[in-house]
């Protein structure tokens, strides 16, 4: 059996979702191995199937260069019937030597609706210096986000031409089931 630290053996998974399985040892059986589900484990554990989650997100430089014909998905789409609620964002950039030329701000959109922005000032993307910063979030739209949709990062206008360094970005978030118990 290989060691579960084998990732050819055992893949990541890239989308956890409740009904997946984890081994566990059961104390109260003779020590027996058995499955069990992460709703279970969940449940278990007292937490709501819409607490908040958080997702870490590194995008590497080749990504950046390509976000205009591109976009980085940062929370995956959530499935049927599900819609993402947003909580916050913080980001992470490990700036490299060359500082990156976005224009105009990059949008954070799920789906086609932008919920916020990432500057492209000297003090956030086009740095050479590392920083931290709260994208920016738009006053002017109450719009309610389609359902099963992905969060990307996207660049405004075209790529940029030049630049080196990942940004990492943190996203709170909850996935709510959308329905007469919404």
């Amino acid at each position: 059996m290989a060691k579960i630290s084998n990732i050819t053996a055992y893949p990541t998974i890239s989308n956890l979702n409740g009904s997946d399985y984890l081994i566990i040892t059961d104390a109260n059986n003779s020590l027996a191995t058995k499955t069990v589900t992460l709703s279970q484990v969940q449940s278990f554990l007292g937490l709501a199937s819409d607490s908040p989650v958080i997702a870490n997100v590194s995008v590497s430089s080749a990504t950046l260069l390509t976000l205009a014909t591109t976009p980085a998905t940062l929370v995956a789409a959530p499935g049927l019937g599900k819609v993402l609620d947003i909580i916050s964002i913080m980001c992470y950039m490990d700036a490299g030597a060359t500082p990156y030329d976005f224009t105009p701000s990059l949008p954070v959109k799920i789906g086609s609706e932008t919920i916020g922005s990432v500057s492209n000032g000297a003090t956030a993307m086009n740095t050479a210096v590392d920083a931290v910063f709260k994208p920016e979030t738009p006053n002017s739209s109450t719009e309610i986000i389609a359902q099963n949709t992905a969060l990307t990062l996207h660049a405004g206008g075209s790529n940029p031409t030049q630049g080196t360094g990942v940004l990492y970005v943190n996203v709170y978030y909850r996935v709510l089931t959308v329905g007469s118990s919404f």
